[in-house]
């Protein structure tokens, strides 16, 4: 036997693709974000790269929320107050308590209030960053969304907050970036990906899809990802 067929070439590593479904206002695609990267980091071992491509959703309508830019000096509701008036301060104060206890056990922080306004600008820029830059540069930018919104109560609709962002994720320059939010790149893009998530029978985020094969909906602890990797080697 030769030297080369003594050595044995390895095998290539398998990419396992997870397409998460998300809002940018949603408490528990903000936690289950968090469950998702912190499984990633706990298969290391395994012989897989993840493709993690985040698509867009939208949870609020255009009634409840306007899309257009808001009068000047006019206030974007409150998340607290949005809650309430959606379900009742009963029920609101249960949901919540329930996002509390999640995002405790996930180790992040969270804060009941924050600004509710619509997330299209921030799927934009989002669904941009994963064509430019894939799954780094997108994780890079959703950290920094979900944190504007659950823990700094930031305003995802506003340019300047976005134009900022895209500009630390080193997509585009703060100019390029608000050149690109005023137009219309990748518009119908995430409208596409909204519509075709909503044809598949997705009435609500998250919603994750391993390898094109599995389905979980809802927020997913750590060692759920991590025990459908064992048994089911994605």
């Amino acid at each position: 036997m030769s030297d080369s067929d003594s050595t044995l070439s390895p095998e290539p590593q398998r990419t396992i693709k997870i397409i998460f479904i998300s809002d940018y206002l949603c408490a528990f695609c903000y936690i289950g974000n968090k469950s998702l990267k912190d499984a990633i980091a706990g298969c290391r071992d395994l012989d897989v790269r993840f493709d993690v491509e985040f698509r867009p959703f939208t949870l609020l309508c255009q009634s409840s929320v306007p899309e257009t830019p808001k009068v000047k000096g006019e206030k974007a509701p409150n998340r607290w107050n949005y809650l309430v008036r959606k379900l009742g301060k009963e029920q609101a104060e249960s949901k919540w308590k329930m996002i509390e206890e999640l995002a405790e056990k996930a180790g992040l922080p969270i804060t009941q209030d924050g600004i509710v306004a619509r997330s299209t600008l921030a799927h934009r820029l989002s669904v941009k960053a994963y064509k430019v830059g894939g799954q780094a540069m997108q994780g890079r930018l959703n950290d920094i969304l979900f944190k504007a919104v659950f823990t700094d109560c930031q305003d995802v609709s506003d340019v300047e907050f976005l134009a900022d962002a895209a500009e630390k994720v080193g997509l585009m320059n703060k100019t390029e970036a608000t050149t690109f939010l005023q137009d219309t790149d990748c518009k119908n893009c995430v409208n596409q990906m909204i519509e075709a998530a909503r044809a598949s029978g997705v009435n609500g985020v998250p919603s994750i899809i391993i390898d094109g094969k599995w389905a979980l909906n809802g927020v997913q602890s750590t060692e759920c990802y991590l025990q459908v990797s064992k048994t089911r080697s994605f």
